[in-house]
């Protein structure tokens, strides 16, 4: 695996902001690659982009054979601005997913998202927006926000994984949630598993690979 930081430029109110990323890619292969947005959860509770399961999920892709790009958000570590609650952090995905798709060797036919927590949340909010990417993974999204999604009338293919000891998710309102999406989500809720995943995250990053695998690839 090659890991390249970046920087990029995301909009603001005030005109612009940077933004710091990594960018992971296989060893030794020139692509074409599917690749991976990742966005990492809330800042306010220590996420950033070295999250542990923002590191094992993208690890995992490039492992795959996928590009990968993880970064953070407005504010958080060297990333310029100031958290908004999810206000403006769609700009900052949209930014993502176009300098991704400009990385050479990237397949930019062959985008696929994902959020956790926040991240999730932010996508979740942002859909609209975000048209790059044709596979979505939601990793412990929020009830509220799969509730209000503009996902719902979406076509493409979307993948929800998420325990059913997590406490800040609501995991037992999520089927009822799903009934409401034009194309309903896969949804996989891992036994055991809270909302951090310690001891869990190798039940949940193989369906993640599994599912951006079957879409992009």
């Amino acid at each position: 695996m090659r890991q390249s930081a970046v920087s990029f430029y995301t909009k603001d109110q005030s005109g612009q902001l940077t933004l710091e990323g990594v960018v992971a890619q296989p060893d030794g292969d020139t692509g074409p690659w599917p690749a991976v947005v990742m966005c990492h959860p809330h800042p306010l509770f220590g996420g950033n982009m070295d999250n542990n399961v923002v590191l094992a999920i993208t690890h995992a892709l490039v492992d795959k054979g996928f590009a990968t790009l993880r970064f953070n958000f407005r504010g958080v570590g060297n990333s310029q601005g100031e958290h908004t609650k999810g206000e403006r952090e769609g700009e900052d995905v949209l930014s993502a997913l176009e300098m991704l798709k400009a990385w050479p060797g990237v397949d930019g036919k062959r985008l696929g998202l994902a959020g956790y927590s926040f991240g999730s949340s932010v996508v979740l909010g942002n859909a609209s927006a975000h048209k790059k990417a044709k596979a979505l993974a939601l990793i412990s999204p929020p009830l509220r926000a799969v509730e209000s999604t503009p996902l719902k009338k979406d076509k493409r293919p979307v993948f929800i994984i998420s325990g059913d000891k997590d406490k800040l998710v609501q995991s037992d309102g999520l089927g009822p949630a799903l009934d409401g999406f034009k194309h309903r989500p896969e949804c996989q809720i891992v036994e055991g598993a809270d909302h951090f995943w310690g001891g869990y995250e190798g039940q949940m990053v193989p369906q993640v690979c599994r599912f951006f695998a079957q879409q992009l690839t």
